[in-house]
């Protein structure tokens, strides 16, 4: 063939079907075909008519490798610029079909046909491409076997037909959104899933069983695909933002104005800077689209973790984790991408009658990474530089401005070493970099952290998995005794001998590790036990997260699972948990068992329940740099049920209580409906309640000496409002709203007397009280957005978002008032819209 053919050339696919930790082999031959493929869903190109077909799927749920309740079909053609898949699903009773019209990305449940291609064939990564009856699209990168990055967004282009015999989707993947090796004889991993809605039914080709330890691993092969051609290696999306922002009156304060407009221009880049090596960048980058953090009130000594929702960050993600801490899947470590852009830490004194205007967020001015791969090894890099944020500060007639936040530059190098046997090792460098002055000399100069992990494979479903890291940090005495006295650190504590105060240090090491050993695979058992550290001096924070150092732990888990159906359950699992940790001292911070177990039922329905045993624990972080406490044993339950969300009509609850025997106890619930009117629209509506009484609350380390803590009641309420809007896959308005109240109500105040005391009532003392901890926080934040994708690739998005927030002296909760007061209070509004443009050479 020649190199510049233009010829339609389909893939003749010879089925093999193979057990899923032996992937199916495809053989494949070209044949030519001399006109391009134009994209109708009906297969009436001769093309379709020479291709044979891949037809034995089988199931993987409900029933593991059973026949499929309908057949499926696939045929498979290239050219120089595309890949072709076109997928036949049979039905018999196609006015059945589920057809749900949603935003692009949006997981429903719908029937869905999904291609994935393993470009790299290298049995870990993969590129997914999903489309329904309605013609919505998903897609997603999988990565590291079983691992998926949602944030993912090619350009490629689907369409979809139905008739008396089920429907049909035509895929047109152009290669230069996927990754691969040119070569005459190229192969590439390859599979083909399809769900059927009405059934809650999963068929696979090949075997995708679910007691594989691996996914992407399962995939067959695709053969005899002549990739010598160039392809397209540049991707332009220019965009431009244009801004007006309104926010209430502050009579006298000239930093203020009602209305605020502005206008902005930024680019988006992707370049191919070798077939295996995509470089992304951003300039000036906006995420004004994006849906606010819900509102949460912190009253611990450790910050809250937010997720990562802006698409640069995300898209890509995968490459760069290096996970230390996991709970129920929510996992951080080492880097933590909203470091980058985060609120200015500076606080500016505000003198006598002046006034001052602090940014809300750091501005980015680009930033770059670097993903791919080089021979054996997954590498990605990534740099960020973010400005030097300054408050504004106004007295009389006399302007200043002070930095809050320094130029800094984020760096991030990670690579993996990948072996046959699913096996990998790799490494992790992010560095922190400041431009400091006087006014942010509060901060570290230069921090830096390191590790390196590994998952080594044995017999397949049996994994010796762990990570050892070290982080250094570098900057003034008053930086690093900030550091040393936070509540992740503590070194000032009195009863806390194997800590080291230094406030004339200016430098702090670390370190931290895990090993594990896990049943990574099976259908009936799994188990993980893992043991870890993390030294007192070990900090992360600057790129990354971690709630506190000074902590050994180690946690076993066991689950005992069933997947294959019986008459009314669908499948279930049982787990078993036990965990405990203790500071580098010796004290026993943390010790838990928990039972669970979870059904999935043959109707479609979910529920699941729980029972935690924590008998007494020792809290060093009590005091928020004082002594610490012997806190109170407790017990806890949690149940949710969850309906079928096929239905018009779905609805389902979380509940939990927990109490101790002195005082202490709560009740929460987040009951959620969802209706769909049409298959083009959907609202939903959840109700989330907590009552949270502590008889032992910190309030604060008084200047006497004392540690004064309160018996706090607080009731927290939120009523979250979502609609999506759907008027073509391309065209989607979302409607996202959250009215949130917190309010805690301080009385029988004490003093800390002796925390190490065995008996409760021996710890505290009472104590007289003059100020009025009380408090009572009203929000309301809503992100309204209007996206069309007007051509694959560009987009326009209009944008409403509104945030209201008031606080009063009063600790009770009053629903009517508290509520009704929300929308009484001063608004701030940001109208936005963005245009993008996206341009391929």
């Amino acid at each position: 063939m020649r190199r510049n053919s233009l010829g339609v050339l389909a893939i003749v696919l010879l089925p093999s079907v193979c057990a899923a930790d032996s992937p199916a082999r495809v053989t494949a031959s070209a044949v030519p075909q001399a006109a391009a493929l134009k994209l109708d869903g009906e297969f009436n190109q001769t093309v379709w008519e020479r291709a044979p077909a891949i037809s034995d799927f089988r199931q993987r749920d409900p029933k593991d490798d059973a026949d499929p309740t309908f057949p499926t079909d696939v045929r498979v053609a290239y050219d120089a610029t595309n890949i072709y898949v076109a997928v036949n699903a049979h039905d018999p009773e196609p006015d059945k079909l589920v057809a749900l019209r949603t935003r692009r990305d949006s997981v429903s449940p719908s029937d869905w046909i999904t291609v994935l291609i393993d470009s790299f064939h290298d049995r870990r990564t993969a590129f997914e491409f999903t489309v329904n009856p309605a013609g919505v699209k998903r897609d997603t990168y999988w990565y590291n076997d079983n691992n998926q990055d949602e944030g993912w967004d090619a350009v490629w282009d689907v369409a979809v037909s139905r008739d008396k015999d089920g429907w049909r989707a035509e895929f047109r993947i152009p290669f230069s959104q996927l990754r691969f090796r040119h070569a005459a004889n190229a192969v590439f991993g390859f599979a083909v899933v399809r769900q059927i809605g009405r059934l809650n039914e999963t068929d696979t080709w090949p075997l995708i069983s679910k007691s594989a330890n691996g996914y992407v691993s399962s995939f067959g092969d695709l053969t005899g695909l002549q990739l010598s051609a160039s392809q397209n290696r540049l991707e332009l999306v220019p965009y431009a933002v244009g801004q007006l922002k309104t926010q209430p009156d502050d009579p006298g304060n000239p930093l203020v104005s009602r209305r605020d407009p502005n206008a902005s221009l930024g680019l988006d880049l992707k370049y191919a800077v070798r077939p295996s090596m995509t470089l992304t960048a951003t300039v000036n980058p906006d995420f004004g689209q994006v849906e606010a953090d819900p509102a949460v009130v912190n009253l611990s000594g450790f910050e809250t973790f937010f997720s990562e929702r802006r698409p640069f960050f995300v898209e890509g993600s995968g490459m760069f984790t290096f996970d230390m801490d996991c709970n129920d899947g929510s996992c951080s470590g080492l880097f933590y991408s909203r470091r980058v852009g985060r609120s200015p830490r500076g606080s500016p004194e505000v003198p006598e009658g002046g006034f001052i205007d602090v940014p809300q967020q750091t501005t980015i001015l680009g930033a770059a990474k670097l993903t791919g791969k080089i021979g054996k090894f997954s590498v990605g890099a990534l740099n960020a530089i973010t400005a030097d944020e300054k408050a504004s500060i106004a007295l009389g007639t006399v302007r200043t401005t002070q930095s809050v936040e320094p130029l800094t530059n984020y760096a991030v190098v990670r690579a993996r070493r990948e072996f046959v046997n699913q096996s990998t090792i790799g490494f992790i460098v992010a560095n922190t970099a400041r431009s400091l002055n006087a006014d942010t000399s509060f901060l570290p100069g230069k921090a830096t952290a390191g590790g390196i992990d590994w998952d080594w494979r044995l017999k397949k479903r049996y994994a010796l998995q762990g990570y050892w890291a070290g982080s250094t940090i570098h900057g003034s005495a008053e930086s690093i005794e900030q550091l040393q006295t936070s509540t992740v650190h503590s070194f000032q504590r009195p009863d806390a001998e194997h800590l080291e105060y230094n406030p004339t240090a200016t430098s702090l090491n670390g370190y931290g590790a895990s090993v594990a050993i896990a049943k990574l695979g099976g259908s009936k058992v799994r188990f993980n036990s893992n043991v870890s550290v993390k030294s007192p001096g070990l900090d992360l924070n600057d790129l990354g997260f971690m709630r506190r150092a000074d902590v050994r732990s180690m946690s076993n888990w066991i689950q005992f699972r069933r997947d294959t159906p019986t008459t009314h359950v669908r499948n279930f699992r049982w787990n078993l948990n036990q965990w405990a940790s203790w500071n580098y001292g010796g004290d026993r911070m943390d010790l838990g068992y928990n039972v669970n177990a979870h059904w999935q039922f043959t109707n479609n329905w979910r529920t699941g329940t729980g029972l935690t045993v924590l008998p007494r624990p020792f809290d060093d972080r009590a005091t928020r740099g004082g002594p610490g406490a012997y806190g109170n044993a407790k017990l806890a339950y949690w149940q949710y049920v969850e309906g079928d969300d096929r239905k018009p009509i779905s609805i389902g609850n979380f509940f939990n209580l927990g109490a101790d025997r002195y005082g202490t106890h709560w009740l929460g619930a987040e009951p959620f409906v969802t209706y769909r009117p049409a298959s083009f629209l959907s609202v939903s509506g959840g109700f989330r309640y907590f009552r949270n009484v502590d008889d032992s609350q910190w309030i604060e380390n008084a200047d006497d000496g004392h540690y004064v803590f309160g018996h706090l009641d607080q009731s927290t309420v939120a009523l979250t409002f979502r609609a999506n809007y759907t008027i073509s896959p391309q065209l989607t308005i979302q409607i996202y709203a959250e009215p949130f109240v917190s309010a805690g109500d301080y009385t029988g105040f004490k003093a800390l007397v002796n925390g190490r005391a065995p008996q409760y009532h021996d710890r505290y003392a009472p104590f007289e009280y003059a100020s009025n901890p009380d408090f009572n926080f009203r929000s309301f934040r809503t992100t309204n957005v209007l996206r069309w994708e007007y051509k694959p690739g560009s987009a326009l998005f209009v944008v409403w978002q509104q945030g209201r927030q008031d606080t009063l002296d009063t600790g009770q909760f009053k629903f009517g008032r508290d509520f009704g007061g929300i929308f009484g209070a001063p608004s701030t509004n940001v109208f936005l819209v963005k245009w993008s443009y996206w341009l391929n050479y």
